[in-house]
């Protein structure tokens, strides 16, 4: 990597490539679904009916045979450990945890917990774009100082989590709506525009994501208002003052900074002249590194 301090290599050294080592492997139906650290492993042999350890994993209980009846099984140990504040920032909204997005879901799992069992989550983000002469403008959203993960900081002007319930096309719809009034007409002309992940540890835990990128041309005179109370503000910037950002400051949260990466790539902001392109392009787009079939 650069040691240049203001490479965007410097995005990256925020959360260093997780240490997987110490993790044991999450293992349902024999298959490799996420990485559990040591102490919440402890947490879970505590329910020998649902999960048991061995020497390097933490296996769902084999006679657990349907979805629905490990959904149940799971659910019930994550309420009893959210009583006792070991699962914070609880959503009451189910995730899918698969290997690959479209997979038909092993179980259904609280949102809250998939960092504390690195399972693969999913999300929506949206680049909304402003038309100002030849160039573009991009809405940045600041997000609640009361939201869970990383209060304060900025963000995309619509990003979310995919639910288990939901099309990607209708939650981008909601997202759209709740989070910038962005109504289904103007939200449908959102483009896919490719995608972000990112495997790193972080306060709430290992967050293992594959972020679906959409590019989203917003009329000049449009202004986004926020109706769930998760963003505070809504700032209209210049390209050339987001890669100013991207180059010196933490101020994004970190999944919103890989997209915004990514957005200046594609509109050729940061192109291969840049010593750094190969070497972005391969950190906006890690594989997940599991290790079995």
């Amino acid at each position: 990597m650069s040691a240049d301090s203001s490479s965007l290599l410097r995005l990256f050294r925020r959360y260093p490539r997780a240490d997987l080592a110490p993790y044991r492997h999450f293992i349902v139906a024999d298959r490799h679904l996420g990485w559990v650290q040591p102490d919440f492993a402890r947490l879970l042999a505590e329910f020998p009916d649902v999960f048991y350890l061995t020497d390097r994993e933490v296996h769902l209980h084999e006679r657990l045979e349907a979805v629905k009846d490990r959904s149940e099984a799971v659910a019930d140990v994550l309420a009893k450990l959210h009583e006792r504040g070991a699962i914070p920032g609880w959503r009451g909204e189910l995730y899918p945890v698969n290997r690959r997005f479209g997979e038909a879901p092993l179980l259904l799992m609280e949102r809250a917990a998939t960092p504390l069992f690195g399972v693969q989550t999913y999300g929506v983000n949206v680049n909304g774009l402003v038309r100002h002469g030849d160039a573009w403008q991009v809405w940045i959203a600041r997000r609640a100082m009361t939201k869970h993960v990383d209060p304060g900081r900025l963000d995309l002007v619509v990003g979310g989590g995919q639910p288990y319930h939901l099309s990607l096309a209708d939650n981008l719809l909601k997202e759209c709506a709740e989070e910038a009034c962005i109504g289904p007409t103007l939200a449908e002309r959102a483009r896919p525009a490719g995608l972000t992940s990112m495997v790193v540890e972080a306060m709430e835990g290992l967050r293992v994501g594959v972020q679906f990128n959409f590019d989203l041309v917003l009329p000049a005179d449009f202004q986004p208002r926020n109706e769930d109370g998760e963003v505070s503000e809504f700032q209209l910037w210049s390209m050339e003052r987001l890669e100013e950002n991207l180059r010196s400051a933490d101020d994004f949260m970190f999944d919103a900074a890989l997209a915004k990466l990514d957005l200046l790539v594609r509109l050729g902001a940061i192109g291969p002249d840049d010593p750094d392109y190969l070497d972005l392009l391969a950190q906006l787009r890690r594989p997940t590194p599991y290790v079995r079939a």
